[in-house]
């Protein structure tokens, strides 16, 4: 984030990219929209540890920096991209994105509810990120049918990493679980190398 306005002046934009600003303040939204931002994202956590350590916060003071967020980016038509770190459990063992490393197990009931909460604040679509990669099949579609439950799979996306050789079947597990096929085509994201995906 300390180096989005040299990242946005460098770049050569395309017309069919989106470069989303991350901002977990009013401060950030500002310096964000002050660099040319033409969209932003903010980037919250179904864990209260995570959260606390990672923008210095607990989850409701984070969704109240949220919807100042929001509202002035809607003022200025400027789209909100929501991030949440899903932090669930798997059957197996804990995991963080899919299992948390502060707090164990997180009910994606509660992942759920942040998602829930920053959709109805305006996020037109919200991305669930594995952030450390030990998220397997069974807890991707656990989480993802308690989501589904509260925001429709066409606002959702994963983000999913590779740490544990999990990610590609991650993204299938959340291709099959997700019935909607618009959401399918924009569902899937990753940390996942290109070419792994390919080959």
């Amino acid at each position: 984030m300390a180096d989005h306005t040299e990242v946005l002046q460098a770049i050569h934009r395309s017309s069919h990219v989106r470069y989303p600003v991350l901002t977990p303040n009013m401060h950030g939204f500002q310096d964000a929209v002050a660099a040319g931002a033409t969209e932003v994202a903010v980037f919250g956590s179904a864990s209260e540890t995570f959260s606390r350590k990672n923008i210095n916060c607990s989850i409701d003071e984070s969704i109240l920096r949220f919807e100042e967020v929001i509202y002035a980016a809607k003022q200025q038509q400027i789209p909100v991209r929501g991030f949440v770190s899903f932090l669930t459990s798997s059957p197996e063992y804990v995991s963080c994105a899919l299992g948390c490393p502060y707090e164990g197990p997180i009910d994606p009931t509660k992942v759920a509810e942040v998602v829930k909460r920053l959709y109805e604040l305006g996020c037109y679509e919200v991305s669930l990120g594995d952030t450390i990669g030990v998220g397997t099949p069974g807890s991707m579609a656990k989480m993802l049918h308690s989501v589904m439950k509260e925001v429709p799979s066409s606002a959702l996306a994963v983000h999913c990493h590779d740490t544990y050789g999990q990610a590609l079947t991650n993204i299938l597990t959340a291709l099959q679980v997700t019935t909607d096929s618009k959401a399918q085509y924009g569902l899937c994201q990753s940390c996942y190398f290109l070419e792994t995906l390919i080959n």
